[in-house]
C-alpha cells in the first residue's frame, strides 16, 4: 500500500517515467494530469499494471473569478473528473488556488465555493470523490472557507504533510480535518518558510531527508481513520535545491523512494495497533 506521484521527474517522458516507477516495485500510483496527456497518461498506468489510487487535477487561481478563465478551468476540471469515472479512479486531488508565488488568488468568495459545490456534484455522478489539498499560508483562508462550508461526504481532506509542515505547523490540521481525510502526500523539507519568501522553500524531498519528525507526523495520522496508500509526492530535480538529487540515477532515486515509502508505511502500521 506505497505510492508515487507521476510528475517525479524520473523520465524524460510520462511513459518512461511510468515504467521506470513500476520497475522500482510501486503498484500504485497518483497520477498529475496535465491538459491533453491526462487520458494517455491513465491509459499507459492501467497497461502497465499499475493501480491509479489518486489523480492530482489541474489548477490555476481561476476557481475564484468570473468570466472566461473560471469558464475553461471548470470545464478542464470537468474533462479530468470524467476521465476519473471512466477509468475507475476513485479520488480526485484539487488545489482550491494555484499559479506562481507573484499570483494572488481573489478572497475566497461564494462564486468560489458555488464552483466547487458544482464540482463535488459533478464528481459524485462519475463515482468520485473530491480531496481538498492543503497549500501554502496565503491559500489557507481559501482551504478553510471550502472545507467548512461543504458538508458533503465526497469532499474530503488531501493532507500534504510537506505543506504543513513548512507553512501551517502551529496548525493542527489532522485534529480538524483527519476526520474527512481521502489522500495524503508525504515529501521533506527544511522547515524553514518565513513570510516574504516565495515556493521555492517547498522542496518536495524524499521523506527522511529533510527536517520534518516523520514518527511524530505518522502517530497523528495513525489515529485518523486513513488506511488508504501511503503516497509520496515527491521531486528529483527539487524546487529550491536542483542539485540535491542530480548525481542519482532515476532508477536508483526511485528504488530510495521505494524504502522511504516502506519505512513510512511501516510505522503508519506500529502506530495504529
Amino acid at each position: 500500500m506505497i505510492g508515487i506521484n507521476t510528475n517525479c521527474d524520473c523520465g524524460n517522458d510520462y511513459k518512461e517515467t511510468l515504467l521506470n516507477i513500476k520497475n522500482a516495485g510501486f503498484k500504485n500510483v497518483m497520477v498529475a494530469f496535465k491538459v491533453g496527456q491526462a487520458e494517455e497518461t491513465l491509459k499507459v498506468a492501467l497497461e502497465l499494471g499499475l493501480n491509479v489510487s489518486f489523480v492530482h487535477l489541474t489548477y490555476t487561481n481561476n476557481l475564484w473569478c468570473k468570466g472566461l478563465m473560471n469558464d475553461e478551468l471548470m470545464r478542464d476540471l470537468k474533462k479530468e473528473i470524467e476521465l476519473c469515472g471512466k477509468y475507475n479512479v476513485p479520488i480526485a486531488v484539487l488545489h482550491a488556488t494555484g499559479g506562481a508565488a507573484n499570483q494572488i488568488a481573489l478572497p475566497p468568495n461564494e462564486h468560489g465555493l458555488n464552483c466547487v459545490k458544482e464540482l463535488v456534484v459533478f464528481a459524485k455522478k462519475h463515482k468520485v470523490k473530491i480531496a481538498l489539498e492543503n497549500l501554502d499560508k496565503l491559500s489557507y483562508k481559501h482551504f478553510v472557507y471550502v472545507m467548512d462550508n461543504i458538508k458533503d461526504k465526497n469532499l474530503g481532506f488531501c493532507y500534504d504533510c510537506g505543506h504543513h509542515q513548512l507553512y501551517l505547523p502551529h496548525v493542527d490540521l489532522l485534529k480538524k480535518y483527519g476526520d474527512r481525510i481521502l489522500a495524503v502526500h508525504l515529501h521533506d523539507n527544511l522547515m524553514d518558510w518565513k513570510p516574504g519568501y516565495d515556493w521555492s522553500n517547498d522542496l518536495h524531498f524524499l521523506p527522511f531527508d529533510g527536517k520534518i519528525d516523520y514518527d511524530k507526523v505518522c502517530k497523528k495520522l495513525a489515529k485518523t481513520p486513513y488506511k488508504n496508500v501511503t503516497m509520496l509526492e515527491v521531486h528529483k530535480d527539487c524546487w529550491g535545491i536542483p542539485t540535491a538529487y542530480d548525481k542519482m540515477t532515476n532508477e536508483f532515486y526511485l528504488k530510495e523512494a521505494y524504502k522511504r515509502a516502506e519505512k513510512l508505511d511501516n510505522l503508519l502500521n506500529k502506530y495504529r495497533k
